[in-house]
């Protein structure tokens, strides 16, 4: 409980910032036996109030938020703070005293830069003040119901904080006129009064004289509050001294509190007002992936994403946090993320046209503070050079206010690899070889890589699984670049791993070891591709084509959430320099309904169902297909004839009304 000590009135500034004595005696205005008279003089008595040069207390007058802060402070003694209030100099009469009172966290400002400190307090916010200075104290906040005619209108958290000034006989209603029996309004925007603020500290003050002091045991110390408003000061962010035991109530608090921008448990930021998310599961000291569930229970797992990757934030409470990954919306462990509010962002990923047309990601790790930069693909003609742009999907792009302003999917991430490559196994081996003088050096990572890597004469091979397992050559050519450092890295080198198959977060040096480059290259067609992720029966099945954090092999092949669109760029590169013979070669389409039936003709058999229910925020994350045709069926509508997803080959056709055309 904090301690209550009597100031001099002679030692107390005027509520004008002007230095003044004046004798209670002296105070004409003060009507003799008026309703407040009494503790008003009490408050002027103990040094809470202090009185005009002319004289006058002006017990009638409207009370200012500066006012009330130095009524507080004056009150309770508090430790001095300070404040970050544009509007409130540093030289202001009661600058200290405003200080004071939002570093105990008893008032907040009216934004994260404006006090306000010349508005009237209103009596609902006079309520939620001294419930603080209650809390502050560490009274409990019980609460004595009450019954106002205009409860309707006043807001749950001012009610409750009402009640509990009820509960210590500070603050009660108005008699309404002619009611019989008598009711009481609350009036919640009516301005206090000098007198009315008196009354309501004078009786705080005999609450708290009264409240019984809890006993403390030497060998158990007393319990923090669990959860604390969290206020961004200086460039970081810092929790305030009152805290609350109540999650409810602090998420009352943070709703009404602009200021306000988290609330903290402990250390942990459990919610913020907005902001980014991010990926920050360990175990001991190893870095895991974040899981994302479709249910708040965490049962049903959408996705994954690595360690100090982006998420869109979109709410949290003490339970779950709710986030966006890819077209995705789900739930997180508080344990496994971790939050920046906006006022605190420096670094973030985003999108950009360079010079030459090309669509740019920029990513950022917010745990190892690193960025990078990889091209995916043309960028859309609605982009314009240089300007920065904004996506959780990849697909739909918003300014720097977050308003979308164009869908865009990249060509190459959206392309079903049950397609086939127009070059050849030489084209595919001129390109390799090109990249590796491009990073070949005399030392380093990349020594002799024209002489060493992996990768060198596979072409042949990449072109034999295509026509074997009908699986894209310059898909599988772009996968194991990404995955293996253009076949220089360690697991390719001393593994024949090219594709970091059982290569995981957790454990990077792992990996399965293959006799040579072209058994990896098989098991990454047939045992990865063909019976998990690119079939539709798979177990990973969400489209065969590179995709997202949504639709596509990056829901469950890679924890980075971009790696659908590096391959993609690894795709659009290699195309680049051999012609590009290959980008806009198909038709493209993407379903738009859940649960699509695949027929082997029109109105005809079920070959396979797109399961998956989750199309992603804007429903524009269905199933990618090709299309290379359409018949009109016996039932009247266009089926279009596409490419099948099984592994056997073929074309398979869906009603036209359930794809919608992306290219």
């Amino acid at each position: 409980m904090k301690s209550i000590t009597k100031l001099f009135a002679a030692l107390i500034l005027l509520i004008s910032g002007i230095a003044t004595f004046t004798s209670p005696a002296s105070a004409s205005d003060i009507v003799p036996g008026s309703a407040l008279e009494k503790e008003f003089r009490a408050m002027i008595d103990r040094g809470v109030i202090s009185g005009y040069t002319d004289g006058t207390y002006r017990p009638t007058a409207d009370v200012t938020r500066a006012q009330f802060a130095a009524f507080i402070n004056r009150a309770l003694e508090l430790p001095a703070g300070t404040h970050t209030f544009t509007d409130v100099s540093s030289n202001a009469a009661l600058g200290d005293d405003i200080g004071a009172v939002y570093k105990a966290g008893i008032m907040q400002g009216v934004s994260s830069s404006s006090f306000r400190p010349e508005a009237l307090i209103t009596r609902a916010q006079m309520a939620l003040t001294i419930q603080n200075m209650i809390k502050y104290s560490g009274m409990d906040l019980t609460q004595k119901t009450m019954t106002f005619t205009d409860a309707a209108s006043i807001n749950s958290g001012v009610l409750r904080a009402v009640y509990v000034n009820a509960h210590y006989g500070i603050i009660s209603g108005y008699p309404n006129t002619n009611t019989n029996p008598v009711t009481y309004s609350f009036r919640p925007e009516n301005p206090a009064t000098r007198e009315q603020a008196a009354a309501f500290i004078s009786r705080f003050l005999d609450a708290l004289e009264d409240a019984p002091v809890p006993p403390v045991t030497p060998d158990e110390p007393s319990v923090d509050s669990d959860y604390y408003l969290g206020y961004v000061e200086g460039g970081k962010l810092v929790k305030q001294s009152l805290g609350r035991e109540s999650y409810l109530e602090t998420a009352e608090a943070f709703k009404a509190t602009p200021t306000a921008k988290a609330i903290i448990r402990g250390d942990e930021i459990v919610r913020i007002k907005s902001g980014i998310a991010y990926g920050d599961r360990t175990a001991g000291n190893v870095r895991q992936v974040t899981t994302v569930y479709y249910d708040k229970d965490f049962r049903n797992q959408a996705t994954y994403v690595e360690h100090g990757r982006e998420i869109r934030y979109i709410d949290a409470n003490a339970e779950f946090v709710k986030v966006q990954i890819g077209g995705t919306i789900g739930y997180a462990k508080h344990s496994e993320v971790n939050f920046i509010p906006y006022e605190l962002i420096t670094n973030r990923d985003y999108f950009v046209k360079n010079q030459w047309g090309t669509l740019e990601h920029y990513e950022y790790n917010h745990v190892t503070q690193r960025g990078g930069t990889h091209s995916i693909g043309p960028a859309p003609a609605a982009m314009q050079a240089g300007v920065r742009y904004y996506s959780h999907d990849g697909v739909n792009f918003a300014n720097s206010a977050g308003r979308t302003l164009f869908e865009h999917y990249p060509y190459f991430q959206f392309q079903l690899i049950r397609t086939k490559t127009s070059y050849s196994a030489a084209d595919l081996d001129r390109f390799i070889m090109h990249r590796l003088s491009e990073v070949n050096s005399d030392s380093g990572y990349y020594k002799d890589a024209l002489k060493r890597s992996k990768l060198i004469g596979m072409g042949e091979h990449f072109i034999k699984l295509q026509n074997q397992h009908n699986v894209n050559a310059l898909f599988m050519l772009a996968a194991a670049m990404h995955e293996s450092a253009s076949g220089m890295s360690e697991n390719a080198l001393t593994k024949n791993n090219l594709f970091g198959i059982k290569v995981y977060d957790s454990s990077p040096e792992a990996g399965a070891k293959y006799p040579n480059p072209q058994a990896s290259i098989e098991a990454f067609a047939k045992d990865y591709m063909n019976k998990n992720y690119a079939n539709p029966h798979g177990a990973y099945a969400n489209g065969a084509v590179p995709g997202n954090k949504t639709a596509g092999f990056n829901v469950s092949y890679a924890s980075d959430p971009k790696w659908g669109s590096k391959i993609a760029g690894h795709m659009f590169r290699a195309d680049l320099y051999l012609g590009q013979r290959d980008i806009g070669r198909y038709d493209l389409g993407i379903t738009n309904t859940p649960s699509v039936n695949v027929r082997k003709a029109p109105q005809g058999e079920i070959q396979y169902t797109y399961k998956r229910t989750n199309l992603g925020v804007d429903g524009d994350l269905g199933y990618p297909v090709v299309i290379a045709g359409e018949v009109k069926g016996n039932d009247g509508y266009i089926w279009y004839k596409v490419h099948s997803d099984l592994n056997t080959g073929g074309y398979s056709y869906i009603r036209s009304d359930l794809i919608d055309r992306i290219n």
